[in-house]
């Protein structure tokens, strides 16, 4: 049977024009790390830098060629993301020259490092809130007042200045965090010194938190700033990547597109649809047209992340269906996201406390503590050590996966092509002479395919007589000879 009978490239996809991968982005695979769950180095319980520098060769090993690291910054809350000094380390995470060799144990191994930025708000123990908030108890002027948003009128998502009777200022996300004045010019020039000050470091790209909240409500103010944000970092470095956090549908994310901003993650295929959803539904047909409709710029997919349920928690049971989502997501166009401990298995749903559970490496050794407020425990009980030794377990599938994407970077970055099988269980997608095929079933699948190929599988596939066998929750990729 011949190619063109059942290779279909379907809704004009041939013609869509969309980027290839951004030359700034990493070619390969970025693994989230939540740092104070990783890896504790000093044994006082908290992940710390010198815990991700001993696990350096850990993460090469899975085949990562970028790290995202939660934020490392002073803040009186375990997350981190209400900063109290955007330029120095947690204490707890170690010091700035601890950062310098995390940072060059990682360079040497080819990875690249991305740090998160949050530049909506600050914590109410910023430096600068602090002065404002003082300035106005006192009736007094300040420069910083400008930096907040502050007002006269109570209402929704404001919060009464402490000792300042009568002044309220805006906070989309809780009073421990009041938003930046972003229309500020001094407030930009600080956020600039901050990028200037880690790009000059030595590190390779940001994550931006919340980018659909720099003004809430509107996508033309935050495409405005987000494009002012890469500018801005491309004059400091020109080869800067930057992903941000745009927790919305696909129409609007493609707004932000137009900044200029290298990548957005894709969170309408996370959590229980997408990915998840294709395999629970046994639907990888649908699932392949719509990864090859494609996005404007360098989509980043992901099933899981440090705010969203764990993907075990949609995919129980069996290890078949997590290794087809997985290599779903690996497959697909764009960086595909690790979130740490994805790879093993680990579990964790529900508060976000749960959902960054301590890493399992099967040792006590660099074990840290959970979260405080944590109300679940690991279900996962075979850490790395022992994954390491099952060539079946997930992390050795994962690492096989991952070298595959790695050993086939147009996966990535050429728009492919539907292989329509006629089987909704069947993920199918094609770039030039290589394909990938996933049985998004608990049966065996059987079906013709001309000429010779060379296959690598994960859970069995043969190529025989010109019938392609895929058996259930099978992932074979094939390279045309």
């Amino acid at each position: 049977m011949k190619k063109s009978m059942w290779a279909s490239v379907g809704l004009g996809l041939r013609a869509l024009c969309r980027r290839p991968l951004s030359p700034c982005a990493p070619q390969g695979a970025a693994y989230e790390i939540f740092p104070g769950s990783f890896a504790d180095a000093d044994g006082d319980g908290l992940g710390d830098l010198r815990g991700v520098t001993a696990k350096a060769d850990y993460i090469a090993a899975l085949g990562a060629d970028a790290v995202w690291l939660t934020p490392i910054y002073p803040s009186p809350s375990y997350h981190g993301y209400d900063i109290t000094d955007y330029c120095a380390i947690r204490p707890e995470m170690g010091t700035m020259q601890d950062f310098d060799r995390m940072l060059r144990a990682l360079h040497r191994r080819g990875i690249r490092v991305i740090l998160d930025m949050v530049f909506n708000h600050t914590s109410t123990e910023h430096p600068w809130f602090r002065a404002a908030a003082q300035a106005l108890a006192e009736g007094k002027g300040s420069p910083y007042i400008d930096y907040y948003l502050f007002t006269r009128e109570p209402g929704e998502k404001k919060y009464a200045v402490a000792g300042a009777e009568g002044w309220y200022y805006h906070s989309e996300f809780g009073y421990i965090m009041p938003d930046l004045n972003l229309d500020s010019e001094a407030v930009r020039a600080e956020l600039a010194k901050v990028m200037r000050f880690w790009l000059r470091r030595g590190v390779d790209g940001f994550r931006l938190d919340a980018v659909c909240y720099f003004y809430a409500g509107e996508p033309e103010k935050n495409t405005a700033f987000l494009a002012w944000l890469m500018q801005t970092a491309r004059a400091i470095r020109r080869d800067v990547y930057v992903v941000g956090e745009a927790w919305t549908d696909d129409g609007e994310i493609a707004r932000y597109y137009d900044s200029g901003i290298d990548s957005l993650f894709r969170f309408a295929l996370s959590g229980g649809g997408g990915f998840c959803g294709a395999v629970r539904e046994q639907n990888g047909r649908a699932l392949a047209y719509r990864l090859a409709q494609g996005v404007k710029g360098t989509d980043a997919p992901f099933l899981s992340n440090h705010d969203t349920d764990r993907s075990v928690c949609f995919l129980p049971g069996e290890i078949g269906p997590r290794r087809a989502a997985a290599a779903a997501y690996l497959f697909a166009p764009g960086i595909p996201y690790i979130y740490y401990g994805e790879e093993l298995g680990m579990t964790g749903s529900g508060r976000d406390e749960n959902k960054r559970l301590p890493m399992v490496w099967g040792e006590r050794r660099f074990m840290c503590l959970p979260p405080k407020a944590a109300d679940q425990e690991q279900g996962l009980k075979m850490g790395v050590r022992q994954q390491e030794k099952e060539p079946g377990s997930m992390l050795m599938t994962y690492r096989r996966l991952v070298a595959l994407r790695n050993a086939h970077p147009e996966m990535g970055s050429v728009p492919p092509e539907v292989i329509d099988l006629g089987v909704d269980a069947v993920f199918g997608l094609r770039w030039g002479r290589t394909a990938a095929l996933i049985n998004m079933s608990g049966g065996p699948m059987c079906f013709p395919w001309g000429g010779e190929a060379r296959i690598t599988a994960e859970g069995g596939a043969m190529l025989e007589g010109g019938y392609m066998m895929l058996a259930p929750w099978a992932v074979a990729v094939i390279e045309d000879r």
